[in-house]
């Protein structure tokens, strides 16, 4: 009957054996050693999510609102127009400047085509400059008066061709006048144009619109705030004594919500303070694909370099598992064995390791990272000999 019982057993440890074998998982074990460190407070601050870019469009000159590309959150490249005036007063009178311009070419081509009529073959003694049917008065100027008045000093004929010239000059002077403030007409009409589109500027979306289709408008009223889609920041204010503390570049911890936080530089830290509240606004650059909107509410964490909390356990969040809605850690006893144990948890400072308020003491093993599978009593480590162990083995 002894017989019987003690081959039961063997069968019975060796089973057990067998199944613990085939239940441990196999791999290196990360052994963390729990000690003490001083905990650094964290402040959390509100802020505010905002495009690095803001555009505000507002009508330069009275007129009615005739098209606007889209609504608010819709996305648009740079270079498209994003709202129109009506413009058709404007075209009209580019028309007229276009026309005016023109008629001075032509009058300037006319004005000197003459002068240089003038110069080769002057008309001031010409019988054809005076009136009369068959030129009869001015035949008789070139064969009795002019060389009369010429021998008696009352006439110079340098004079009358020297007036002539000038004023074929003058006339050639207008006329490029009048050609050059045509043009200044067409240039002040163009930009009264590009006054009436709202271009945008990059890349983004359409944050408000604050007119409709047919509206007047009137220089200075809003028309619509264009931000950039891209790029994103959050504006927070914090007391000087801890803005003081931070540096161009310092990631913060940005809370998005509830599960989501990530690091975001610094990337301003304004160089005026405001008198009424003794805040300092400084800028956090959010990372591509965040998923955050702007006027978005977070919350962004400061470390308080001037105070903290000395002597806390903290040990890896990696280390902790979680059953049964308890957060459990896997030690390491003398014998080199896994041991669950169940552990009050504090704060996370880092959002990396976690403080812990009891369940385990300075100097424990820890298993970090413990595979899938692990169960309490697997063979993590060889046993540790101690006197004690040595003397209980004896």
């Amino acid at each position: 009957m002894k017989l019987f019982s003690v081959v039961t057993a063997a069968v019975c440890v060796t089973a057990l054996s067998q199944a613990l074998a085939a239940d441990t998982p196999r791999g290196d074990y990360l052994i963390h050693v729990v000690s003490r460190d001083t905990i650094p407070v964290t402040l959390s601050f509100a802020g505010t999510v905002s495009a690095d870019k803001t555009l505000q469009l507002t009508a330069q000159m009275p007129g009615r609102i005739a098209d606007i590309a889209g609504q608010e959150g819709d996305a648009f490249a740079a270079g498209i127009v994003l709202i129109e005036l009506e413009d058709s007063a404007l075209l009209a009178r580019r028309e007229a400047a276009l026309a005016s311009r023109d008629a001075a070419a032509a009058e300037i081509r006319n004005a000197r085509v003459q002068l240089d009529r003038e110069r080769f073959s002057p008309r001031s003694n010409a019988a054809n400059t005076a009136p009369g049917g068959m030129g009869m008065p001015a035949m008789m100027d070139q064969a009795f008066a002019n060389p009369m008045q010429n021998m008696m000093g009352m006439r110079s004929r340098g004079a009358d061709r020297t007036s002539d010239l000038v004023g074929m000059e003058t006339q050639l002077t207008q006329a490029t006048t009048r050609l050059k403030t045509a043009q200044a007409n067409i240039r002040e009409i163009d930009s009264l144009l590009r006054d009436t589109r709202g271009v945008a500027e990059f890349d983004g979306v359409i944050q408000k619109v604050h007119v409709e289709v047919g509206d007047t408008v009137q220089p200075g009223q809003p028309l619509l705030d264009f931000s950039e889609s891209a790029a994103l920041v959050v504006e927070a204010d914090l007391p000087i004594r801890l803005s003081r503390t931070l540096a161009l570049g310092q990631p913060l911890i940005v809370a998005l919500g509830a599960d989501q936080r990530l690091p975001a530089p610094v990337s301003r830290i304004y160089p005026v303070a405001d008198p009424r509240q003794n805040t300092v606004r400084i800028e956090l650059t959010l990372p591509v694909g965040a998923g955050a909107t702007p006027g978005q509410y977070v919350e962004i964490r400061v470390p308080d370099d001037a105070a903290g909390v000395p002597d806390q356990l903290v040990i890896p969040q990696s280390a902790i598992v979680t059953k049964g809605g308890l957060p459990l850690v896997f030690t390491v006893d003398r014998a080199g064995k896994a041991r669950l144990r169940v552990v009050r948890l504090g704060n996370s400072p880092d959002g990396k390791t976690r403080v812990v308020l009891s369940g385990v003491n300075v100097g424990d093993r820890l298993i970090d990272q413990p595979p899938p599978g692990l169960r309490a009593g697997t063979q993590i480590v060889q046993p540790t000999t101690t006197p004690e162990t040595a003397q209980n083995a004896e």
